[in-house]
């Protein structure tokens, strides 16, 4: 029997890898027909021959194992370190068996089932495997060199990167389902670079197609609508730009330079980095470079900055397109700054998270309550879970707002109103943003982000924060930029801007400076418009600084008062041990929350241009907000399997207990039988 793998060619000291094995199919495929079952499969052949190239260190210790050089030791062929690779072999190949419902006959001729075998089956396996004899002592070399790991990139694929479409796809009757024809030469197709996952591939080679009759051209990651403005598409819809394009939402292979392209397992690794770690583009660059580039630190690293953040933006796009089931369609051929803001003009809204507008869960709805639970605190200024228990500051005599003090109560109130749901808004701003002109009224973006020059004719401050508004379940609503101050004039704006009408306004709108706002709208006379729908409070942290020196945050702003006035702020829930308390029913804290997060990116966003600054916050905001619902949804699931689970319990439990009641009657019906 020939040996299968002794032919593995000499290799110099100095490299890191063994060439893989260069040996004859036909002798590979005498040594399986000889050793193994005719029943064997393809995939067994190749997860045992991929099993032994990826475990050198053993077959290593293997090896000395069988060539001993003391002599109280003893040579053992089939040794327990064979035998550790057959068993994890055999056992996985078992799951494979039993998944597919397959007999165990691949690894045994019919004179060696497993019946017949017992105890020795791994013992059986191990000697098969030692058969291949993939042995160092084997080799013809001067210097006894043990394994090195076995280089697999004489046999990595050739790969060819093209669209994944096979049939046209633009709406008009004639192109539907015409046949794609290839677009690129033979002598013309671009060789690039690959990355999938973390691996690495050179020489892939780029190739398109096009449709004969609309003359649009197919790659890998978007579909150019036009080749020339006379072509026939163009004449039949003018409004059809002959250099637009329509990105592939669910493309496999993204390109994120002039020779690089990307998977989206590449892609999406940089947008969770950012997310996760709040890693800026040159930080993710480096760690790539240094973790997975090939060569040594002298050598050109195969990925840049504005490579990794291509791939940001592309990905954050087509993630966004997906969840908006929106197709997004832009000129050709845009720098990576042009594809952020068009990605911004048509996928941003302005700043509102579409999935979070008509959001609603327990945690940010409730019930409508006409009538508070028992309350036995008078006192107004009173906060539930921080006055139970204690005296509340009084107000100090040099207060705020006094002139607001014969102000009839009712007008300031909202929980008369019956509504069949009552939901809360929470607003907050964190100093942050981009830089922008600072002449008067006039907030464009830099001419030149680098070199600091903005507007030409004017200087260069920077917008004054992000404003954002979150539910109290901590799912995003909006966003926008406040460029001088976070005034109430801006504030109300902004409310106004995201809920215009009356209809679609929250019961109670959270924000630090809420008294500030409402005295903004009765001095402009604007609290008609909004009294009859909403009320304003502020978020229990700030309210218990406010309620001592600003009479009318003490009065109308309490986010939980303890003497029942706004019965739908405060619920009562049992603990543990089934004792009552009491707590606000929103967390008036989710935008500060959002904000601790948030201020991971303000180093990173403090110093891009406007731009790129939109696109980057919408893009965290909407995958932020995305993956809150999702696991809303997910905690709802588990809570329902929970119930359920404990449902059954309940139900095992009292069947457990009827049986054993009937079993102590029939040992009292014996027992009084016996007695008698």
């Amino acid at each position: 029997i020939c040996i299968l793998l002794s032919f593995i060619p000499q290799v110099n000291a100095a490299q890191s890898e063994d060439p893989f094995p260069n040996i004859p199919f036909k002798l590979f495929a005498g040594f399986i027909n000889l050793n193994f079952s005719s029943d064997i499969t393809l995939a067994t052949v190749l997860t045992i021959l991929f099993s032994l190239l990826n475990n050198t260190d053993i077959l290593n210790l293997h090896a000395q194992a069988k060539h001993s050089v003391h002599e109280d030791e003893y040579s053992v062929t089939a040794n327990g370190w064979i035998k550790a690779l057959a068993t994890a072999i055999q056992t996985h190949l078992d799951a494979q068996i039993n998944s597919a419902e397959m007999e165990d006959t691949q690894l045994f001729h019919s004179y060696e089932r497993p019946k017949n075998l017992g105890s020795s089956k791994i013992s059986v396996i191990s000697k098969k495997l030692s058969i291949l004899n993939l042995d160092p002592y084997e080799r013809k070399e001067e210097n006894l060199q043990p394994l090195k790991p076995i280089s697999t990139s004489e046999i990595e694929p050739v790969l060819l990167v093209g669209p994944a479409r096979i049939t046209c796809s633009t709406p008009e009757k004639a192109c539907i389902g015409r046949v794609l024809h290839i677009n690129t030469r033979q002598h013309d197709r671009t060789k690039v670079t690959l990355i999938k996952g973390i691996k690495i591939y050179e020489n892939a080679q780029i190739v398109s197609g096009f449709c004969t009759k609309c003359e649009a051209i197919y790659y890998a990651d978007h579909k150019s609508l036009a080749t020339s403005s006379n072509s026939e598409a163009s004449q039949r819809n003018p409004d059809v730009s002959p250099k637009d394009c329509m990105i592939f939402n669910k493309a496999k292979y993204i390109k994120i330079g002039k020779s690089i392209w990307a998977d989206r397992l590449f892609t999406n690794m940089v947008v969770n980095s950012v997310y996760h770690f709040h890693a800026s583009t040159a930080a993710y660059t480096e760690f790539w470079n240094y973790t997975f580039s090939k060569g040594d630190e002298n050598e050109y690293s195969p990925i840049s900055r504005q490579q990794i953040w291509k791939a940001f933006i592309h990905e954050t796009t087509r993630q966004i397109s997906v969840s908006m089931n929106k197709t997004l369609v832009m000129p050709d051929n845009l720098l990576i700054q042009q594809i952020a803001k068009e990605a911004y003009l048509k996928l941003g809204q302005e700043g509102i998270i579409g999935d979070a507008l008509n959001h609603s869960c327990k945690e940010c709805t409730h019930d409508y309550k006409a009538t508070a639970d028992h309350i036995n605190n008078d006192d107004n200024a009173a906060v539930v879970g921080i006055d139970e228990n204690r005296t509340v500051p009084i107000l100090r005599e040099d207060a705020e707002n006094m002139e607001y003090a014969n102000m009839h109560d009712n007008a300031m109130e909202t929980d008369h109103v019956p509504e069949p749901k009552v939901k809360m808004i929470v607003v907050d701003g964190i100093v942050m943003g981009p830089n922008h002109c600072a002449y008067q009224n006039c907030s464009e973006k830099l001419a030149n982000a680098k070199t600091e020059v903005f507007c030409l004719r004017h200087e260069t401050p920077r917008f004054y924060c992000v404003e954002t508004i979150c539910a109290p379940c901590g799912v995003v609503i909006a966003w926008t930029k406040f460029a001088k101050s976070e005034g109430a004039c801006q504030i109300v704006e902004f409310l106004e801007k995201i809920y215009p009408t009356q209809e679609t306004r929250p019961s109670y709108v959270c924000i630090d400076k809420a008294c500030v706002v409402l005295k903004f709208l009765i001095n402009s006379h604007n609290w008609n418009i909004w009294k009859t729908s909403t009320r304003f409070v502020v978020d229990s942290f700030h309210y218990i600084n406010h309620r001592v020196k600003d009479y009318l945050c003490r009065t109308y702003c309490n986010p939980g008062p303890l003497n029942g006035s706004a019965p739908n702020l405060v619920v009562v829930e049992r603990d543990i041990e089934g004792n009552e308390h009491y707590k606000q029913a929103f967390n008036t804290q989710a935008c500060e929350q959002l904000n601790a997060w948030l201020g991971g990116f303000q180093s990173i966003l403090n110093r891009m241009a406007v731009d790129n600054f939109n696109w980057t916050l919408h893009a965290m905001l909407f995958i932020h907000t995305q993956r809150v619902i999702k696991n809303k949804k997910k905690n709802k699931i588990n809570k329902c399997k929970h119930r359920q689970n404990n449902r059954q319990m309940r139900m095992e439990l009292r069947k457990m207990e009827l049986k054993l009641i009937d079993l102590i009657r029939l040992n009292v019906y014996e027992c009084k039988n016996l007695l008698e």
